[in-house]
């Protein structure tokens, strides 16, 4: 007790400190509400659920100013230590700490800090609003020119929430900061006591958004300015520092690579700098845009509804295992008989933003980055883009928040309309809005359209679902995750039930996949970060409509397969960056590529390696040939060779991927 009275006798000057601390953290929260409770620039609500939010970002601001306080408090204190033990040495008497400038440089400095970091935070809130992307170096470097200023200017006049809120904001920030940490000072309260109080609330704090109600999407979304400039610093994962050299090797690899699973030289690959286009860039040859199968295509306008099934695992799966006796996918599996099925379909990242991203992008999710927010900025043409600027009305429904993933920020890219209720969060609700407006609108309207559903029921911890039991929320969750994707299924049955009499169905290709699987202990894997077994991996995946044979496929899939394969089906050939291949070219085995939280996986010539990502070390986890989709047995050991190939081609892959991700179309 003693030690902790000199303590705070020694550090009692240090009080302004915590004053700004506090003073700095109110601002932080009223920028915070600024931010969640305001529409976006363009109408729409930044998030759709607030309060899902707000008391998280009060608590990571709240633990990054600690930190800080912290920081300065211990340097202060250990330079004033340091100076007193001289001056006692020199003058025989301690120097009193109240009276040394030493701590009153580090307030003034502490004040500089908060002084930067408030408009910085506010210009990333603002980033976030417009662009969907927090404050980076890449950012700024994208947006360095001077024209920027003209354009955040116009932005900023024509905010459909309150125009020139910003400057507003940035005018009064200051004066308010101070104001406060005046009356907290003239308050004068105890330091001991508010020390105290710190502490308890650091730790309640941490307890809340590390233990209590956690969320990766969310933390993302919510970082600290501190925190983005300490990724970018020492942690940021970008493959930006390829060397010309390094660039035009991948580069090299992949043309021969795609060009080999293509089958044929309808495709070109232009030869100009590599550094000005993405090195995956190629463009149609007049033999492909002319083609009168394509032209054929392209006149009959076909609309499209692509279903992503949420954590839909091959393993439970019944047309993908015949001998699981029941199914819980009866429709599915009924659907899959008259459909055109790929038994070997991988999803290309993990979780839902990964699988839905790399869908519509043709690439693999970037292996490092979390490429819904921190690519936000980057444009990135998808399948759904070339169709609405062919010509299609497109339009994303999503059963859970497209905003809590920073998802909504690419599909308003992309899409016509998204459409998003929290009251629609169930299967059985979302499928009733999408009948009826697939029905009694789009299918009124003169264009052709695309409509990608998302579903939500199916999630962890699988007791989403409807009208479950008690009896089957209390089921283990090898067997829980039965009941919702059987629930999941049902509402999929209902909707196809409810447009497949309709004439423009006949018109229609309908696309099934789940957006990724998840483990269940297979494997010896639990968590979403523990791999990428099939269990987490393996998806199932359909095509049904006019001319489409029904046939089980055994190639090689991914879900980089799914833009090349759908805009065949509209007919288009278009210039594009896909690494994937229209699955209905019938040349080849295929190839299967992913990224997956720190793993990497392939799927080439009938075997598939998961390794960690070179960056976490590069450890080869497994070697599968491809027909084993429940991997049961690791053949690495006797097929080391292949092992390594496969390593080399991957890493290859994947950093080429990574690379075109960060510099876009």
């Amino acid at each position: 007790m003693m030690f902790l009275k000199k303590l705070f006798g020694f550090l009692s000057p240090l009080k302004p400190l915590v004053y700004i601390s506090l003073a700095a953290w109110v601002m932080h929260i009223i920028l915070r509400v600024l931010l969640l409770f305001r529409n976006n620039p363009y109408g729409f609500p930044f998030v759709s659920k607030p309060d899902w939010y707000i008391f998280h970002a009060v608590c990571y601001d709240f633990i990054w100013i600690c930190n800080a306080l912290l920081v300065f408090t211990i340097v202060a204190g250990l330079i004033q230590f340091i100076v007193s033990r001289k001056n006692s040495a020199k003058k025989s008497e301690p120097a009193k700490a109240s009276k040394h400038p030493v701590f009153s440089v580090c307030i003034i400095l502490y004040a500089i800090f908060h002084g930067i970091l408030l408009p910085v935070t506010f210009l990333d809130h603002e980033l976030l609003r417009f662009l969907g992307s927090h404050l980076s170096f890449g950012l700024a470097n994208t947006y360095k020119d001077t024209s920027s200023i003209v354009m955040f200017w116009d932005y900023v006049a024509n905010d459909l929430s309150v125009p020139y809120l910003q400057f507003v904001v940035l005018i009064l920030m200051f004066p308010f900061t101070y104001g406060v940490y005046r009356l907290l000072k003239k308050a004068n309260w105890s330091f001991k006591g508010t020390a105290i109080f710190l502490v308890i609330f650091y730790i309640a704090s941490s307890l809340f958004v590390n233990v209590i109600w956690t969320g990766n999407a969310r933390a993302t979304k919510l970082r600290p300015v501190t925190t983005l400039v300490w990724n970018e610093i020492f942690s940021s994962g970008k493959a930006g520092g390829l060397s010309s050299e390094e660039l035009a090797q991948h580069k090299t690899t992949f043309e021969a690579l795609w060009n080999h699973i293509e089958g044929d030289s309808l495709w070109i690959f232009p030869k100009d700098d590599a550094t000005s286009k993405s090195p995956l860039f190629r463009i149609p040859t007049d033999a492909l845009t002319q083609d009168s199968a394509l032209l054929a295509k392209r006149a009959k306008h076909p609309n499209f509804i692509v279903v992503f099934m949420e954590s839909h695992r091959g393993l439970n799966t019944g047309f993908l295992n015949p001998g699981m006796k029941p199914s819980p996918t009866p429709y599915f599996d009924s659907l899959a008989a008259s459909s055109r099925v790929w038994a070997r379909m991988h999803t290309s990242g993990l979780p839902t933003t990964g699988g839905v991203l790399s869908s519509h992008v043709g690439i693999p999710h970037h292996s490092k980055l979390a490429q819904a927010t921190d690519l936000a900025h980057v444009f990135i043409p998808s399948f759904a883009s070339v169709l609405t600027d062919s010509g299609y009305t497109t339009h994303y429904f999503s059963a859970a928040d497209p905003a809590w993933d920073n998802l909504g920020v690419w599909m308003s890219k992309w899409y016509t309309a998204q459409h998003y209720d929290r009251n629609r969060e169930d299967d059985s609700t979302f499928f009733d809005h999408a009948i009826t407006y697939v029905n009694d609108t789009l299918a009124t309207q003169d264009k052709p359209f695309l409509v990608t559903l998302m579903t939500r029921s199916n999630h962890y911890p699988f007791n989403f679902a409807a009208g479950m039991t008690d009896e089957e929320k209390n089921l283990p969750l090898t067997e829980r995750v039965k009941v919702t994707m059987n629930y999941a299924d049902r509402q999929l049955a209902r909707f196809m039930r409810s447009v497949e009499s309709k004439d423009w169905f006949q018109n229609t290709y309908v696309i099934i996949m789940a957006d990724h699987g998840f483990p269940l202990g297979e494997n010896g894997v639990s968590t979403m970060n523990g791999g990428a077994f099939s269990n987490a991996t393996w998806i199932p995946f359909l095509i049904h409509g006019e001319g489409i044979e029904a046939q089980l496929d055994t190639a090689t899939a991914a879900q980089i397969d799914v833009a090349p394969t759908i805009l065949e089906l509209a007919g288009l050939a278009v210039p594009n960056m896909f690494m994937g291949h229209n699955l209905l070219r019938g040349h080849g085995e295929g190839l299967s590529l992913g990224a997956y939280n720190g793993y990497t996986a392939i799927g080439y010539e009938g075997l598939r390696l998961i390794t960690r990502h070179p960056e976490e070390g590069g450890d080869i986890q497994g070697l599968f040939a491809e027909g084993d989709t429940h991997q049961n047995e690791d053949i690495q050991e006797s097929r080391p060779q292949d092992g390594k190939r496969l390593k080399d081609l991957m890493d290859s892959l994947i950093r080429l991927a990574d690379y075109s991700l960060e510099r876009g179309f």
